[in-house]
């Protein structure tokens, strides 16, 4: 479980807790009021029950005050930490999560070292069976994005665009499996492979642009 998860599992358990200590001061509160509406009305007949009652009267006052400052807290700590667990909930549904930015990672890498592959075997730039080797390495390890699916702590819109992202590149990855042979100087069957690349370029787009993700930044590390 991520670390931002146990954050959000506990301002939530925190919101319940003050939730429930607001209740309970509440309660507190009318009651003690009710207790002091009576004490006012009870009747004394000497010195002494008078200073009994204006001392218990005094008592029941301050705790009155005591339980106010408690349920004025205990709200707004409720609201405070309600709030942090639901822009939390939001920050996570916005943004991939751990696991999906490191599949993202991995395959915008995959995608474009497959890509250059297969143009070397159209244009017969190395040795044939090593390169068969690398389409075959390649097109397994996007075929296994086909177990993948988007972190569901993400919003639906967002699941959408990532799980329609690793379909693709695992359909490359089935589909360049079944033709590992038949790449080398095959301009016709290469150059529609690569329009499915840019497919799944497409798609990888989409997900750069809903996520914010800076694009730059794995150019440069390539």
């Amino acid at each position: 479980m991520l670390d931002l998860e146990w954050i959000y599992i506990i301002a939530l358990s925190l919101g319940i807790l003050f939730v429930i200590g607001v209740c309970y001061f509440l309660f507190r509160f009318i009651f003690l009021g009710k207790k002091l509406k009576q004490l006012s009305k009870k009747r004394v007949k000497n010195k002494k029950q008078k200073r009994e009652k204006k001392e218990e009267k005094k008592a029941l006052t301050k705790k009155k005050h005591s339980i106010l400052i408690l349920f004025i807290v205990s709200l707004v700590s409720s609201i405070l930490f309600f709030s942090g667990s639901a822009y939390i909930k939001y920050y996570q549904s916005m943004n991939l999560t751990q696991e999906d930015s490191k599949s993202i990672v991995s395959s915008y890498y995959l995608i474009r070292d497959f890509e250059d592959q297969l143009k070397l075997l159209r244009d017969k730039k190395d040795d044939q069976v090593k390169l068969e080797q690398n389409i075959r390495q390649l097109s397994t390890s996007m075929a296994s994005y086909g177990t993948k699916k988007a972190s569901t702590v993400n919003s639906v819109d967002g699941q959408l665009i990532l799980n329609r992202y690793y379909n693709s590149v695992k359909q490359l990855g089935m589909n360049a499996s079944t033709q590992t042979k038949n790449f080398y100087g095959n301009s016709e069957l290469v150059n529609d492979f690569l329009k499915d690349i840019q497919g799944a370029k497409d798609y990888e787009g989409d997900v750069f642009r809903y996520y914010k993700v800076d694009k730059s930044v794995l150019i440069k590390a390539k």
